[in-house]
């Protein structure tokens, strides 16, 4: 099974020179754990996890006043806190070199791309685990039957 069964087709992406204002809107609207971020063509150019966001304004969020957060949210880019570059694979990666490419590296996700290496999809570890327990669910309830 390739990757292209289990990959989140409805990707919401930003660019580098967003503003961390509007990633905060995009991840609350969304409620996704990563943002690609993509170049002019479409193309991924980095990644921004919800992690790396709270990491960056936390230690705002104690000692700054709402102004302050605010006018550091408009003036800060995404490109200041994306990691990159990134890892993506095309959709007919089989789901074992997935699994092995998220170990390998240390990440929690990776990217689809089209042969133009155009963002497509995302795919999360979570992804991949709903897919292998659902196949063990499938084969227990089979042999149960054959029983």
């Amino acid at each position: 099974m390739s990757l292209a069964a289990i990959m989140t087709r409805k990707v919401r992406a930003t660019t580098e020179d967003a503003s961390l204002a509007s990633l905060r809107a995009l991840f609350t609207e969304t409620r996704f754990q990563h943002v690609p971020v993509v170049n002019s063509m479409q193309q991924p150019v980095g990644i921004v996890s919800v992690k790396d966001y709270f990491k960056t304004v936390s230690s705002l969020m104690d000692t700054a006043s709402q102004n302050s957060i605010e006018l550091y949210m408009q003036k800060r880019k995404v490109g200041q806190i994306m990691s990159a570059p990134v890892i993506s694979v095309s959709q007919d990666t089989g789901l074992l070199q997935a699994a092995s490419m998220l170990v390998e590296h240390n990440i929690s996700c990776l990217l689809v791309v089209d042969a133009q290496q155009r963002l497509i999809g995302i795919v999360s570890w979570k992804d991949l685990m709903r897919r292998i327990v659902t196949a063990q669910q499938k084969k227990l309830e089979q042999s149960a039957l054959k029983k």
